[in-house]
């Protein structure tokens, strides 16, 4: 396994292979994994993973790194950044790696264009050559309510598929593993002709495995860490991970060219997408594999999106939260939802009429067009401020009065002053039904800053795309609380934490707390 480095100060521009030109998708989607079942590995090590936010607000950085913990086999690894507004895609590539290969990549802002940028000093393969570029800023919001299209590329979260394995044959091995396979010193080849004849052609199931790939048989392991430079206060944790199981573990290949080039979406496996199935946005062959494409057995886009979500619903979550002013503390809780996307998205060019056109100016909500989804619903979901919003969930300490204490068991309900709610929420207007009680968490990577004071002020992650702000007044200023969030029974994909910052005079410190799951 060979030793990587970070450097902040890399700023390279996006290199390219001559992966030019016009190529195609597999012909068939390959069904021949032996997995029956994707399931959530607590352990943290599978086939596909999820980083449920990074940041490049203000002074933060956020570090990866990927784990190849197979020591046979390479595996080709789709990386996808999605915005944390409404999951546009920000910024996506793939990674080549040899067996027991580790990749690392920050991201951070780039001072002069204002958008996030990657860098990486990592030699592992990738396609394009070069992957340390700015974020793009194509597919998000050109006119957001908060910031502008640059600001949305500052924070969101990262999706990690094994699109495939990559394999050793028998004797000196094949051309496409050489070429990727780190030698004993840590070099590689990583030869652009090599990669080329392997996944820039034409190709269907039995020419990807001629070519030297296999099923994926998972392996894959991850971990981040948010870094403030200036505050130097850090959070870190692991990713959520995702294994095929069942028979041998292999799930189906996943395989498209990391090009230009209309994507067919006639199969139904290929993309559950709203955006991209009703033709909002063409699809391109580097839009694909997505978290919804078929992974398992013959199943369809649909269901595997269904099942996915199914893995990381909740119905409710507790946390701790301290913004104690004698050690200058504010608190933010992540909510990240990585599968939203596949059952509703947001159009910025729909029209009064059409929530599917692409002329107009109008974000409006787009959800499946068959199959509707039981998480995610034209009523319990609005559009505000050009984001979409879950419009269902109790603010603790709102109606229930019994879901948010301080730390000697106190609730509004048993407080001093009844009949005064100890929290506003902002920004709010006047129409907005009953503000104390539901919170509108907006966005995917929405955050809730606790007492940090208004949404001008920094919270704890400096978040600003999809925040909201509450302020507790004593005696809740340092305390638990649980979010009810049932749906129906249903509950939300989520994954999240509470990120608590602290100062000890000149010291700063950094904890993260994750959500006590109550499902």
């Amino acid at each position: 396994m060979k030793k990587s480095t970070l450097a902040l100060s890399i700023a390279a521009a996006l290199g390219g292979m001559g992966l030019a030109g016009t190529a195609s998708a597999m012909t068939t989607l390959d069904t021949t994994g032996t997995a029956t079942s994707l399931t959530l590995n607590a352990r943290g090590i599978g086939h596909q993973l999820v980083f449920p936010y990074f940041t490049a607000q203000g002074d933060n950085a956020t570090l990866l790194s990927i784990v190849n913990t197979d020591t046979t086999n390479g595996k080709l690894v789709k990386v996808r950044f999605r915005g944390a507004s409404n999951s546009d895609d920000l910024y996506d590539f793939q990674v080549l790696m040899s067996p027991g290969d580790v990749w690392t990549a920050a991201v951070s802002q780039n001072a002069t264009t204002g958008v996030a940028k990657l860098t990486t000093s990592d030699n592992s393969c990738t396609l394009p050559k070069s992957v340390a570029s700015d974020f793009s800023t194509v597919r998000v919001d050109p006119t957001p309510a908060k910031g502008d299209s640059k600001n949305e590329t500052r924070e969101g979260y990262v999706e990690i598929i094994n699109m495939a394995d990559i394999i050793s044959t028998t004797g000196s091995g094949s051309a496409l593993f050489k070429t990727i396979k780190h030698s004993s010193t840590g070099s590689v080849t990583c030869d652009a002709d090599v990669l080329e004849a392997a996944l820039g052609t034409d190709t269907n199931k039995a020419g990807y495995v001629a070519r030297g790939f296999g099923n994926p048989s998972g392996g894959l392991a991850g971990d981040w860490i948010i870094l403030n430079q200036a505050k130097t206060a850090a959070w870190s944790g692991p990713a959520t991970a995702l294994q095929a199981t069942g028979n041998t573990g292999t799930a189906n290949m996943v395989i498209w060219p990391q090009k230009f080039g209309n994507a067919d979406l006639t199969d139904a496996a290929t993309t559950a997408d709203p955006i991209l199935a009703r033709g909002i946005v063409t699809a391109q062959y580097y839009d694909l594999p997505d978290m919804s494409t078929g992974y398992i057995g013959a199943e369809s886009a649909v269901t595997r999106a269904d099942n996915t979500t199914s893995l990381l619903a909740v119905k409710g979550f507790a946390n701790q939260y301290v913004t104690s002013d004698d050690i200058a503390a504010v608190t933010d809780i992540l909510f990240s939802q990585p599968t939203r996307r596949y059952a509703a998205a947001v159009n910025y060019k729909a029209t009064s009429s059409s929530v599917t056109a692409t002329t107009g100016t109008v974000a409006a909500a787009v959800y499946r067009a068959s199959s509707a989804s039981v998480y995610y619903t034209s009523s319990n979901t609005a559009i505000r401020d050009r984001q979409l919003c879950v419009n269902n969930v109790n603010m603790p300490g709102g109606a229930a009065k019994t879901d948010l204490f301080d730390r000697s068991e106190v609730t509004p309900g048993a407080a001093p002053a009844a009949g005064t709610p100890p929290f506003v929420i902002s920004p709010n207007t006047p129409s907005d039904p009953a503000p104390s009680v539901t919170f509108y968490f907006c966005g995917e990577a929405a955050v809730l800053s606790v007492n940090a004071g208004s949404a001008s002020d920094p919270s704890a992650l400096s978040a600003s795309i999809a925040r909201t702000d509450v302020t507790y007044s004593a005696p809740y200023t340092d305390g638990w609380m649980f979010f009810s969030m049932d749906n129906g029974g249903n509950g939300y994909p989520l994954i999240g934490a509470s990120f608590v910052r602290a100062s000890n005079g000149t010291v700063n410190y950094g904890f993260t707390y994750p959500n006590k799951i109550a499902r």
